[in-house]
């Protein structure tokens, strides 16, 4: 028989990382963003509102920081290293993600409270229910619901908003982004340099930020990660991981 943890280390559709890319923020740059990210060595949570729970509800008398306590969240992905790219430069987008970025052990992620998405099925629009329950928890367990409410998503049908006649038209499907998130209210994600195993970010920029961020390597998640061979071979070492993993 075998053993899992070896079983696991040759699934190339599982990954041991975990990868937060960076976007344009008022005036800075996914790249000046990333530069703060490595200088305060924490992951704050975004300002935007990733929780579908939000469409449960009223949320118009909600003060603008209980909007974010209960719905927003510090966001990575468990796309595989060699896949990053596939979340870049897509069309129609509400958030446009850059190359730039850490990528971080995802073992050492779960223990700072980061957890995978929780997704309601509504193919069959039959959640609406659902979501205004757990919208309820905002007034009857506002703690639990805090720790909780930020990390659904719904796919399938979009959710009907108590107030309107109808749900919006068309569907919402974001499973592909494999999305893991810590809720608002942990206060963002600090890190030591041994969580991390590589940084991201454009090719013509890795020798400025590996001047910046010393011991850790970078590359450019647009290209095959074949290219960066020997960069990634000595962040495995670094950080003693089996060969197999990357």
């Amino acid at each position: 028989m075998r053993i899992i943890e070896d079983i696991l280390l040759f699934r190339g559709d599982i990954s041991p990382f975990l990868v937060h890319l960076t976007k344009k923020t008022g005036t800075h740059t996914g790249s000046q963003v990333l530069e703060g990210i490595i200088r305060d060595r924490t992951i704050k949570p975004g300002r935007s509102l990733v929780s579908d729970v939000r469409f449960g509800g009223f949320t118009n008398s909600m003060t603008a920081e209980d909007q974010k306590k209960f719905f927003a969240a510090t966001c990575f992905t468990e796309t595989p290293l060699d896949e990053i790219h596939c979340l870049l430069e897509v069309s129609y987008r509400a958030i446009n993600l850059e190359p730039y970025g850490l990528v971080f052990l995802k073992s050492q992620l779960a223990r700072k409270g980061v957890s995978p998405v929780m997704y309601l099925n509504n193919e069959a629009g039959d959640k609406d229910q659902v979501v205004k329950d757990l919208f309820r928890l905002i007034n009857s367990s506002p703690e639990t619901a805090s720790m909780l409410l930020p990390l659904f998503a719904v796919f399938g049908q979009k959710i009907q908003s108590p107030g309107t006649n109808a749900a919006p038209p068309g569907r919402v499907d974001f499973r592909w982004e494999r999305e893991w998130r810590q809720p608002y209210c942990s206060g963002g994600v600090p890190y030591a340099d041994e969580d991390v195993f590589v940084g991201l970010c454009e090719h013509d920029e890795i020798s400025h930020f590996e001047s910046i961020y010393d011991g850790i390597r970078f590359v450019d998640p647009r290209r095959p990660m074949k290219w960066y061979a020997t960069q990634l071979i000595e962040a495995r070492q670094r950080l003693d991981l089996k060969a197999s993993v990357v």
